[in-house]
């Protein structure tokens, strides 16, 4: 598929939106950049039950005190180069 130039893009908006929506891949070109225009569903904007969980433990092991806690960018340097 050949990119669009922005001025074609900006041109055609509605079209664009209306392909990217029915799955169409649609390349925009600015300079030597490729951008993709894509939909984006209301599944990738929220936390699956999976991802939560993963998060309540993280938060629960940090509670716990099983975490590394920085205070300067000199400590976490320090701890990154520990690694």
């Amino acid at each position: 598929m050949e990119a669009l130039s922005v001025r074609e893009y900006r041109n055609n908006l509605a079209a664009s939106f209306t392909r990217a929506g029915n799955g169409e891949q649609v390349l925009i070109r600015r300079k030597n950049e490729i951008y993709a225009l894509v939909k984006v569903g209301r599944e990738d904007l929220m936390l699956t039950p999976e991802m939560q969980a993963r998060i309540d433990d993280v938060e629960k092991a940090c509670r716990d005190g099983l975490c590394v806690t920085c205070n300067t960018k000199d400590e976490l340097n320090s701890y990154l180069d520990s690694l």
